[in-house]
């Protein structure tokens, strides 16, 4: 039996000049949450991190492509809203322009009624420029006037029937050759 392995993959005719010419891909972590969460979360602050995923790169100049399918619900009809966050700490870059008081989020949820779910997908193509383990999250936000307790997972009611679902939530790490 043959194994091939490398820790950087160059395509056949070279790497394009300018700022995103990666490779391809060298490895791939994925995390699941298949039970819920939910948290009771103030106005103007962010929740605790629900669930996370980690990758240890392999190399300094590697990127971190992230991304997240999140089935959300919500105890209001306020915006509900995602910040990616690495090593428990907001990823700035992966947030909306600062302008005035407008809170800066990765992603919102679509309107949803609170009998419902709603999902939440993101990307982002981050730069650890690091080789140690890297930590990937996301806290929830909300524009509600007042607590909202923001769920994962379940909707408001989760009541006990055939017609309530419980969907599952992933993060998907994938390390991109620089």
């Amino acid at each position: 039996m043959s194994e091939l392995r490398t820790n950087r993959i160059v395509p056949r005719d070279g790497l394009t000049s300018g700022t995103y010419n990666a490779g391809g891909i060298i490895q791939i972590r994925q995390s699941l949450k298949t039970d819920t969460f939910s948290e009771s979360v103030s106005t103007l602050t962010d929740s605790a991190i629900p669930f996370t995923a980690t990758i240890t790169p392999t190399r300094s100049d590697s990127k971190i492509l992230v991304q997240m399918v999140l089935n959300v619900g919500a105890s209001n009809d306020g915006d509900l809203s995602i910040k990616l966050t690495r090593g428990g700490s907001v990823i700035t870059a992966a947030t909306g322009d600062a302008e005035g008081s407008r809170a800066r989020v990765t992603a919102t949820a679509p309107p949803f009624n609170l009998n419902r779910q709603g999902q939440i997908i993101t990307n982002f193509l981050d730069s650890p420029a690091s080789t140690s383990t890297q930590t990937y999250g996301f806290k929830f936000r909300h524009a509600e006037n007042g607590s909202m307790t923001c769920y994962l997972n379940r909707n408001n009611s989760d009541g006990n029937s055939g017609l309530i679902q419980r969907p599952i939530s992933s993060i998907t790490l994938y390390e991109v050759s620089g």
